[in-house]
């Protein structure tokens, strides 16, 4: 009778690359939603400036 040849099962190791994707991902969407909610607890003049900024146009005025 031969023996079985008994391999070890492989283990579901996550890789050290992944790991860090993971935590990478988990740590840009806590600060994207840091980011809107500081954005989001601006009044309305101070979300929205961007809109008034005065560009060199041809005849002035906003961006409105």
């Amino acid at each position: 009778m031969k023996k079985a040849d008994r391999k070890p099962k492989p283990r579901k190791v996550e890789s050290s690359r992944e790991t860090q994707l993971e935590a990478l991902k988990v740590e840009s969407d806590m600060a994207l939603r840091d980011l809107i909610r500081r954005r989001l607890a601006m009044p309305i003049e101070k979300r929205t400036h961007f809109l008034r900024v005065r560009l060199p146009l041809p005849r002035g005025g906003s961006c409105l």
